[in-house]
């Protein structure tokens, strides 16, 4: 049997891909991934939130098959098994590390079919948090935003308050690769990195921070009634996020600048 190797990337569109067309990103590896592989041209997420998102990824049911809409609501972990648990039956040892983001009524530290999972999910106890215990004994337990500042800052461009080596990107990478340092050698292995950027907020950390420069930015396509196709649901988001205040050119360059540099 194969070892699998699965990698996840959260908000991080087709186009920001430079095989895929785009000759202001630098993506090196990713194009060695599209050179010798296949990349699917129209792939799309059968919902554009994170918890359903996932949740059909690892059961293969649509949202409208599972209930699963939002990021509050998951059915018990007994109603499906995930391709995980399949896996798991089928004599692989699971690893998963970074974004999990699936709770279920049982408790947030559900394995869901991973024999072993190192998570840097927001978590109302933070000592379950193991990206935030790593840092703590590293010294930065103090950190409160160790993912990015929230609220009114989601789409304000910032910079990590984390040093490159203890950023989240850099800490699920290192995660795995201990797992493979470590792992059966007698059984084989799948592996899902899941990382949770480029989602916002967008917090490079130095020296990836000024990789790209704001002014340097091509602004986005817009069409000439751009405003007459925006939804009730998009006015309702960039309501709560703070970006219905009109449009700061500037900003919306420098947003993109730190998109890419994570």
């Amino acid at each position: 049997m194969n070892n699998i190797l699965f990698v996840l990337t959260d908000q991080m569109r087709y186009d920001a891909i430079h095989a895929h067309g785009n000759s202001m990103v630098k993506t090196p590896v990713l194009d060695k991934l599209a050179e010798h592989g296949v990349s699917f041209t129209r792939a799309y997420t059968p919902c554009p939130v994170c918890v359903p998102a996932r949740y059909t990824l690892h059961t293969g049911e649509m949202p409208h098959k599972t209930g699963v809409y939002e990021n509050y609501t998951l059915p018990s972990e007994k109603a499906r098994k995930s391709f995980m648990q399949h896996l798991q039956d089928n004599g692989y040892e699971t690893f998963g590390a970074g974004k999990m983001h699936f709770t279920f009524p049982e408790g947030s530290c559900t394995k869901w079919g991973f024999d072993e999972r190192k998570v840097c999910d927001e978590d109302h106890d933070m000592e379950k948090n193991d990206f935030y215990k790593d840092i703590k004994k590293e010294g930065y337990g103090h950190v409160t935003d160790y993912k990015g500042a929230r609220s009114e800052m989601y789409y304000i461009p910032q910079v990590s308050q984390l040093p490159e080596r203890l950023q989240h990107s850099h800490w699920t990478v290192d995660k795995c690769i201990e797992f493979l340092d470590r792992r059966d050698e007698e059984k084989p292995f799948f592996m899902m990195a899941s990382f949770e950027k480029p989602h916002p907020p967008f917090e490079p950390p130095v020296p990836w921070n000024r990789l790209y420069r704001g002014p340097d930015m091509p602004l986005p396509k817009q069409a000439p009634d751009n405003e007459d196709v925006i939804t009730l649901w998009n006015r309702f988001q960039n309501r709560y996020k703070y970006r219905d205040q009109g449009t700061d050119q500037n900003l919306v360059r420098q947003i993109k600048a730190h998109y890419y540099g994570e």
